[in-house]
């Protein structure tokens, strides 16, 4: 059966889910294809990996615009992911940039590359100012990354409550 990208790096992505390890093969056992197949859209490892983390940072960026209603500043932008990294749902699947350690360096540079937008760094402010959008950042970073790695369940009312911290944090941030 013929798949598009999108399907294969899908079904990569449900490797991941799963807690297995990506591969050329893994991805056509998981396709129902064969290698070829998958060669044919991926010819190497790398680009099926790099394939894999665009297609999980086109989901995030897409949520991530949906929340911050498309604004460009940099503060709105930071809380959009404050918002997406402790009130969503994460999995395996979240980890992609992480999930080969001899690509550890390419897939980590596409995926700061990509979501450096979103992190507030280029919102002016004092050292303290940057220090406290830092810490807001460093929330949403670790929420997301314990519940994609299984580490940590928080109930509804829990996550409100750290978006609330990480909320203030972005005000402190963020006045003139």
């Amino acid at each position: 059966m013929a798949k598009t990208t999108e399907q294969l790096l899908d079904d990569a992505i449900s490797v991941l889910r799963r807690g297995g390890v990506v591969t050329i093969d893994s991805v056509a056992t998981e396709a129902g294809m064969s290698k070829a197949g998958v060669v044919h859209h991926f010819p190497t490892k790398e680009a099926l990996m790099v394939g894999v983390v665009d297609r999980v940072l086109d989901r995030w960026e897409a949520q991530l615009a949906a929340i911050a209603k498309g604004s460009s500043d940099p503060i709105e932008r930071l809380r959009a992911y404050v918002d997406l990294g402790v009130l969503s749902d994460f999995d395996g699947g979240d980890l992609a940039l992480l999930a080969d350690v001899k690509l550890r360096d390419t897939l980590t540079s596409q995926w700061q590359q990509r979501l450096r937008p979103w992190f507030g760094e280029d919102a002016p402010g004092t050292g303290a100012q940057t220090a406290s959008l830092r810490a807001a950042r460093l929330i949403a970073d670790g929420a997301w990354t314990d519940q994609a790695l299984g580490l940590l369940t928080m109930t509804g009312e829990q996550k409100a409550l750290v978006r609330s911290i990480a909320q203030r944090l972005i005000d402190e941030g963020s006045q003139t």
